[in-house]
């Protein structure tokens, strides 16, 4: 029956003049109004069982009224509540003040009170692990097994989709998370789907303040645990940049490097820590800015591999609590547009490594023409027949890459173009490494693009001995950074001090010509997480006497000795003696601390072997010198 029967119903049982219809009969016309055949229904129960469901159908539709119209109340009023009196901030899920929220809720009591939890596998750092734990129960003389190691880190929680609430510091939140799914373009142009997710703070009154003391409690304690930490990044999948999303990934974070673990010459590591701490100081950009210079600065480091160029960049990371970005030029789905893209997202203060840049092609664009005429030259006709071979793969390879629009790779102008164009990005720390760098081209390695060249070369004596010491010597506690002048370093360089005079002058700490007044202090990042509890010696049968007689040589003492037996006097006469083993110029610190690294504990051993070392690293060095000019004779 339509709502026009309803009305009828109602105006005929107020039509009855005589009382023939009862109380009764009223809610049964209405029901039967609303109820298509509830008269037959009814009559059918009542002759069958005696019941009458007329009251208990008029109760049940009224209470259905009832809580039907509290909750259009309540609903309305919520909204405009929360319109009005409540105030909320949201975080998208890429942004690095997601992470801080969703870890500072992990061991906030919102974990124990609610009954919609994710659970998450624990990951545990390496150098997380108390050195109590790790020596529990482990015998040195027996291999390790970890198949049980991961059981023992518990799993984390965290809230699940949907709506939480939970008080803190006397204040109510309601923390609410959503996930949904997007649709985008991936490599190729296939369309692919991938989950966005997002978190809402919100608080009752007008104003967000509670919200952002607690987003920057968050951010306090999540930045406090990797305080002494560097966050290393790099650019996202080709399919994920862009849409709004960073277009970096946080790839790893990792213990800050000390300084003086960089195999450097110390005047080097002050020139280039004084220069960066010049730069990044809060006064310089409005020093450039008055003059019109560009608040950029490069850095070239530029020497063989393993000569510690990328660990001195982590330890600039390190010292100046910056994260680093890597990007790889080779990378084959970058473009220009995309290096573009990530150097405008850079933060204000950050290390951005570009590492090996001589592999990406950027060498000086005379080296082919003077190839070219090299080849032109030569009247040899296997010479020719091999320039003819090498320029037909040239060119297939060009015609390839033309073909592929997706593999450009970046080209010098695009890449000088990021660094120092009009739209380029200021503020950021610039290192570039480089295997060859007489090699790069000219335009790129200018004043203004690098502002300072750091050469790397194979150990000396004075860095295989300090290589050594620092292998052998026991854990110390590590100092915090500070830049100090050295006492009455105004006395010598009057006018040198460490605050800015005027508004509009140059900083005045210039560390370039206050180097000396760099302690070592500063070459240690802040505490680090592993803990900084000195070797203990253990009970030795090697007699004390020799042991405490600085005097004593090395070949008197057992090779197994351990190192934290040793004196700092005998150390430095071992290390010595090590030093002078080794030819200077001849081996990269990566080759010694590798030698040094399978015999860690026994310094004694080292020393007695690395004259075996030497040669034979020696011979195989030169073995395959002679296996590449013989394929080289074979080629031509």
């Amino acid at each position: 029956m339509s709502f026009t029967g309803a009305i009828q119903a109602l105006e005929n049982a107020e039509a009855s003049e005589n009382g023939t219809a009862s109380i009764t009969q009223l809610p049964a016309n209405l029901l039967e109004a609303f109820i298509p055949g509830y008269s037959v229904i009814s009559k059918f129960l009542f002759d069958a069982l005696g019941v009458d469901i007329t009251l208990i159908v008029s109760v049940c539709l009224l209470l259905f009224g009832l809580i039907s119209a509290f909750s259009f109340l309540w609903r309305h009023a919520e909204t405009h509540f929360s319109k009005y009196c409540m105030s909320s901030i949201s975080v998208e899920s890429h942004d690095d003040i997601y992470d801080h929220i969703m870890e500072w809720l992990g061991i906030q009591d919102i974990t124990k009170s609610s009954r919609s939890l994710m659970a998450r596998t624990g990951r545990e750092n390496p150098w997380d692990t108390e050195e109590s734990e790790m020596s529990e129960d482990l015998d040195q003389d027996e291999l390790l097994n970890f198949s049980n190691w991961d059981a023992k880190v518990p799993p984390t929680f965290e809230p699940f989709y949907g709506v939480h609430r939970f008080w803190h510091k006397g204040q109510f939140f309601i923390f609410s998370r959503d996930s949904k799914t997007m649709m985008g373009s991936g490599w190729g142009g296939t369309s692919i789907f991938y989950n966005d997710e997002s978190i809402k703070l919100t608080c009752i009154g007008r104003s967000t303040a509670p919200i952002k003391e607690l987003i920057k409690e968050a951010r306090d304690h999540y930045l406090n645990k990797e305080k002494a930490c560097t966050v290393v990044r790099r650019p996202a999948p080709k399919d994920m940049r862009g849409r709004g999303r960073s277009v970096w990934n946080k790839v790893a974070t990792r213990p800050s490097r000390p300084m003086d673990t960089v195999v450097l010459d110390q005047g080097e590591k002050r020139r280039i820590l004084a220069d960066i701490n010049e730069y990044l100081h809060p006064s310089t950009p409005r020093w450039y800015a008055n003059r019109g210079i560009p608040y950029r600065r490069g850095y070239l480091f530029a020497g063989p591999p393993g000569t510690g160029k990328s660990s001195l960049a982590w330890a600039i990371a390190g010292v100046f609590g910056l994260d680093i970005y890597c990007i790889s030029l080779v990378e084959p789905t970058l473009t220009e547009e995309d290096l573009g893209q990530m150097f405008t997202s850079l933060p204000r203060r950050c290390v951005v490594l570009l590492e090996d840049i001589d592999s990406a092609g950027l060498t000086k664009r005379s080296d082919e023409d003077a190839s070219s005429n090299k080849s032109k030259d030569d009247n040899d006709a296997a010479a020719k027949l091999g320039a003819e071979i090498t320029k037909a793969l040239t060119t297939a390879q060009q015609a390839n890459n033309k073909n592929n629009k997706n593999n450009q790779g970046i080209s010098l102008s695009g890449l000088l173009n990021v660094i120092d164009g009009v739209a380029s990005h200021e503020g950021r720390v610039l290192v570039m490494t480089s295997n060859f760098p007489d090699k790069l081209d000219d335009a790129l390695i200018r004043p203004g693009r690098i502002d300072m060249r750091i050469d790397f070369t194979r150990a000396t004596r004075s860095q295989m001995s300090e290589l050594f010491r620092r292998m052998y010597s026991p854990d110390a506690p590590l100092q915090p950074i500070k830049l100090a002048p050295v006492p009455n370093a105004a006395a010598k360089a009057p006018g040198l001090t460490n605050r800015v005079t005027a508004p509009n002058s140059k900083p005045a700490f210039s560390a370039r010509n206050n180097i000396a007044g760099i302690t070592n202090s500063m070459l240690t990042p802040p505490e680090s997480p592993l803990g900084s509890m000195a070797a203990t010696p253990e009970h030795s049968s090697i007699d004390a006497s020799a042991l405490n007689n600085t005097a004593t040589p090395a070949t008197a003492l057992p090779a197994d000795i351990p190192a934290s037996e040793l004196t700092s006097a005998q150390l430095g006469s071992i290390a010595s003696d090590f030093a002078c083993k080794i030819p200077e110029d001849t081996f990269t610190p990566a080759e010694i601390q590798g030698f040094l690294l399978t015999r860690k504990k026994e310094p004694v051993r080292a020393l007695r072997e690395v004259e075996t070392w030497v040669k034979d690293t020696l011979a195989a060095k030169e073995r395959k010198k002679e296996a590449v000019e013989k394929a080289e004779q074979t080629t031509s």
